[in-house]
């Protein structure tokens, strides 16, 4: 019976090809591959000789229907591969994957390396709900209009860019978002791997300074600020004081769990004051530890 395998190849370093992806590969009938050339040089580190197709965003829903019929007649056994990552994941491959569904195909996953999750991992941020989006819209407006919907959705947005893209990206976030954090990552799991994490202005501020960090592929991990429904839904009570400890709790820095109030609406006299009053209860905590000794 022909099944489908989703194969995830490495994201740079040929190391983090596993153990399973190998023998499937050399042991497919087929490979569909996103660009030939590029899987042709995998194939080639490793010694695999399994026939390569090119399934990519032109032609995808015309080879896959050819190659789900095949599959429907014959004993065939297809890789599915993307240029590096997992397949069908901002990359092509769900047409064929949901025509194998539909057909009755057996559809099994060869997990590996993700570009999302060792974003996410490398980011160091506390929260665990975030949203994919993969690569945004060039356009200034429509780029702005895009990051303005992620407001109240969850905490984490994740985003790919192209280097060439990836300077007028942080502008657009500068703009929207000039008090979130960021971590931006570029060249994983190779030789020159980077991640940078923290304002963005500041993060801005160090691209737009150094013309090196302008190359590799990147993804970008946003902490997107809560907005005040969010907040009246989830503490309608919570005091200043309460709120900031809870970011702390969280993993923000003092600073930043009052520049995160004050991004979301709060007043900023009134934060700078429940500040004032977390240290001298602090400081009244301490005094009185010190009598009793």
């Amino acid at each position: 019976m022909s099944t489908l395998y989703l194969v995830a190849t490495p994201v740079g370093n040929l190391g983090d090809l596993s153990p399973r992806a190998l023998e499937t590969l050399k042991n497919a009938d087929l490979i569909l591959a996103e660009d030939t050339r590029v899987t042709r040089k995998l194939l080639n580190a490793f010694e695999i000789s399994t026939p390569l197709e090119s399934c990519h965003q032109h032609n995808e829903r015309q080879k896959a229907g050819q190659i789900i019929e095949r599959m429907s007649k014959e004993n065939l056994n297809v890789a599915l591969v993307s240029d590096a990552g997992t397949p069908a994941v901002s990359d092509p491959g769900a047409i064929v994957v949901a025509l194998a569904n539909a057909a009755g195909i057996p559809v099994i996953s060869v997990p590996g390396p993700s570009a999302v999750i060792l974003a996410l991992s490398k980011s160091g941020f506390p929260q665990t709900e975030f949203t994919f989006y993969g690569f945004l819209p060039r356009k200034k407006r429509e780029l702005i209009e895009k990051l303005e919907s992620m407001k109240g959705k969850a905490k984490l947005a994740v985003l790919y860019e192209s280097p060439h893209r990836v300077l007028s990206l942080l502008e657009a976030i500068n703009e929207v978002f000039p008090d979130s954090r960021v971590s931006v990552s570029r060249e994983l799991t190779k030789l020159h791997e980077q991640t940078l994490t923290g304002q963005v202005k500041d993060i801005l501020n160090r691209f737009s300074s150094d013309e090196g960090l302008l190359r590799g592929e990147f993804a970008l991990v946003l902490e997107v600020p809560e907005t005040e429904n969010d907040q009246a839904e989830t503490a309608p009570d919570l005091s200043l004081e309460a709120r900031i400890m809870d970011l702390m709790a969280k993993g923000h820095s003092f600073r930043d769990a009052k520049a995160a109030l004050i991004t979301n609406g709060h007043k900023k006299n009134a934060v700078y004051a429940a500040g004032l009053n977390l240290k001298k209860l602090a400081e009244n905590l301490l005094d009185k530890d010190g009598a009793q000794e």
